[in-house]
C-alpha cells in the first residue's frame, strides 16, 4: 500500500509536465521501488519520468536515456503482463531508438494487457503513429485516451496537437480552449495554443500565448524559443534576436535543447546556422526529432537535400 500510495503521487507529479513536477515524480517513483524492489509500475514511472525529463528538455537526452531504457526493461522483466511497463518500453523504442517495428509491437503489447490504460492510447498515438503520418489513427486513439481519462491536461493538450498535425486549427484552437477550461495554469496548453494562433496567422495571439506559458514556466526554453520563433515570423526580428542571444548564454549554464534554436534560426532565415543546430540535435537525438514530417512548422524544409538526409536517419517505414 505504501508502495502504491508514492507511485500515484509520482503519477500525479509527472502528469504536471513541469520541471519541478517531473524531478518530484522520480522521486516518488525511486520510494516506491524502495518500498517494494519487485513493483513494475514504479520502475514504469521512473522510466517516464526520466524519458520526459529528457523530452521537455530539462536534462540532455544522453543524460536520461539509459535510466529510461534500463527503468522500462527491468519494469517488463518484473511483470510481462503489465501494460504501464509494456507502454514505457514501446515510448523508449520509439523515442530513443527509433525503433518503429519495436514500438508498435510493444504498444500492441500493452494495449492488448490492458485497453483502458489511457497512456498506452496516449502515447500510441503521439509517440507512433502521428510521427509516422498516421493522422487519422493518431486522433482516434487520442480521443479513446480522452474517454479513458478525461480529467488528464496533457491527454487534452495532445488532442489539439493531434489536431495540429492534421493542419485542422479550427478543431486544434478549440480543442486548446477546451485544455485551457479544464487547468488554466497548464504551460504546455498556451504552448500549443501559441503555435495554432502562429499557422493561423494570429502572431499577437501566439505571442501572447507563448508569454502565458512563460508566466507559469519561467525561463523554459521551450517557450522561450517558441516566442522567439513568433517574433522572428511576425518581423520583430530584434526581439527574436535578444531571445536568441537569451537562449545562447542559458545554453552555458543548462542544457538547452539545439532543436529549439535550430527552429529560431530557420525563423530567423539563418538556414545555415538552423542546419548546423538541427545536426545537433539528431546527434543528441532529441524527442521532437520523431514529428518531423508531420510538424508544419517544418513543412518549407521539407524538398531540401540536407533536410532529407537528415530525416533519413529517422529510420522511419
Amino acid at each position: 500500500l505504501a508502495a502504491y500510495s508514492l507511485y500515484i503521487q509520482g503519477r500525479y507529479h509527472l502528469n504536471q509536465r513541469t520541471e519541478e513536477g517531473l524531478r518530484k515524480a522520480v522521486e516518488f517513483f525511486e520510494k516506491a521501488t524502495v518500498e517494494d524492489g519487485q513493483y513494475a509500475q514504479a520502475y514504469s514511472g521512473l522510466a517516464d519520468a526520466y524519458g520526459l525529463l529528457g523530452h521537455y528538455g530539462v536534462l540532455a537526452p544522453a543524460e536520461v536515456w539509459t535510466k529510461a531504457a534500463s527503468n522500462a526493461a527491468w519494469a517488463v522483466l518484473q511483470d510481462e503482463t503489465s501494460a504501464e511497463a509494456h507502454t514505457s518500453l514501446a515510448h523508449v523504442k520509439a523515442t530513443q531508438d527509433w525503433d518503429w517495428l519495436g514500438a508498435e509491437r510493444e504498444f500492441q503489447r500493452a494495449l492488448s494487457s490492458d485497453p483502458r490504460y489511457s497512456t498506452a492510447h496516449h502515447w500510441y498515438a503521439m509517440s507512433f503513429l502521428a510521427p509516422l503520418g498516421r493522422l487519422d489513427q493518431a486522433c482516434e486513439e487520442m480521443l479513446l485516451a480522452q474517454a479513458l481519462d478525461p480529467i488528464s491536461s496533457i491527454i487534452a493538450r495532445d488532442l489539439a496537437r493531434s489536431y495540429y498535425y492534421k493542419q485542422d486549427y479550427d478543431a486544434a484552437l478549440e480543442q486548446c480552449d477546451r485544455t485551457i477550461e479544464l487547468n488554466p495554469h497548464f504551460p504546455p496548453a498556451y504552448w500549443i495554443l501559441g503555435l495554432v494562433q502562429e499557422r493561423r496567422g494570429d502572431f499577437d495571439e501566439s505571442a501572447a500565448a507563448f508569454q502565458r506559458a512563460l508566466q507559469l514556466s519561467p525561463r523554459s526554453p521551450l517557450m522561450e524559443a517558441a516566442l522567439g520563433r513568433t517574433f522572428a515570423l511576425s518581423g520583430k526580428q530584434s526581439e527574436a534576436l535578444r531571445i536568441l542571444g537569451d537562449l545562447h548564454a542559458l545554453a552555458e549554464k543548462r542544457y538547452v535543447s539545439p532543436f529549439e534554436l535550430a527552429s529560431l534560426h530557420f525563423a530567423l532565415g539563418q538556414s545555415d546556422a538552423g542546419f548546423q543546430w538541427l545536426t545537433k540535435a539528431f546527434q543528441d537525438r532529441c524527442f521532437e526529432l520523431i514529428c518531423l514530417k508531420v510538424d508544419p512548422r517544418w513543412e518549407s524544409l521539407q524538398g531540401n537535400p540536407r533536410f532529407q538526409k537528415l530525416f533519413s536517419e529517422l529510420g522511419m517505414p
